[in-house]
């Protein structure tokens, strides 16, 4: 194989490789914004994994359900009492960065910040 041979092969590697992370990463985002990993989802991984990792017979697969969903209910509680506090510290972090920034760099952090907030929103309404 010539040394030209040698380097376009190469090359055609690399794109091709680039392709495929590209086209992998659009698939798991697609997966995570139609709602992949909601609570439901989440518990049924938890205890699928657990249950295969611990080799659970039947009766503590159904414990481990019951407490995997009371653990999930209670850390929805813990996140909503520090979402608010969270979103405050940000909005703070925010504001303190924008007189160094110039104008349309404002403008950007100011879109950033509307689009976490809108992704945090959506979070919210799809996972009761």
């Amino acid at each position: 194989m010539t040394r030209g041979r040698a380097a376009l092969l190469l090359g055609g590697m690399f794109v091709l490789g680039l392709a495929c992370g590209a086209l992998g990463t659009a698939a798991f985002m697609h997966r995570i914004h139609r709602g992949g990993f909601s609570h439901e989802r989440m518990e049924q991984f938890v205890v699928r994994r657990l249950t295969r990792r611990l080799d659970l017979d039947e009766a503590q697969r159904k414990t481990l359900e019951a407490v995997v969903h009371k653990t999930r209910l209670r850390l929805d509680e813990v996140h909503d009492e520090v979402a608010p506090k969270v979103e405050a510290i940000l909005d703070d972090a925010c504001k303190e960065l924008l007189p160094s920034l110039d104008p349309e760099q404002q403008k950007k952090l100011e879109i950033v910040r509307a689009e976490a907030k809108e992704r945090l929103r959506r979070h919210s309404l799809r996972d009761p």
